[in-house]
């Protein structure tokens, strides 16, 4: 199992022909005061199975930890992989998570960690800075 990226963005459309589109990459939000609310959250990645790892299921977490390391949210679920087709030697599969109204409480570096069974995978961060509210 490899995993080919992790984003956090503001939005992920999944096309009719199963591509996705992520909207509005970022890494860093500037917020004049804390707590601060994002009407959504985004979170994709894409992970690549050989054929020995297809056919099966998988528990997929994404833990969401502040910038002391608590854990604040931890959306979970799981995804059934088809048999890779004959003559195939891999599969992508793209995990697509939205979150509503998502709250940051502080400052800081925040991780979401993509777990699979249990085991950590890939991660990414995003920084929340105070904001001068001036037009650079």
């Amino acid at each position: 199992m490899h995993v080919q990226y992790v984003a956090v963005c503001d939005h992920v459309l999944v096309g009719a022909d199963g591509k996705p589109s992520l909207i509005g990459v970022f890494s860093d939000i500037q917020a004049m005061q804390v707590p601060v609310t994002l009407p959504r959250v985004a979170f994709a990645a894409r992970i690549l199975l050989t054929t020995e790892e297809t056919g099966k299921t998988y528990k997929v977490d994404l833990v969401i930890t502040d910038p002391k390391g608590n854990e604040i949210a931890r959306p979970s679920g799981e995804i059934g992989v088809p048999p890779a087709p004959a003559g195939v030697d891999s599969l992508a599969i793209d995990l697509p998570m939205l979150l509503d109204m998502f709250g940051l409480p502080e400052f800081g570096r925040y991780t979401f960690m993509l777990e699979i069974d249990g085991e950590p995978k890939a991660g990414v961060q995003i920084a929340v800075r105070q904001g001068t509210g001036q037009l650079a």
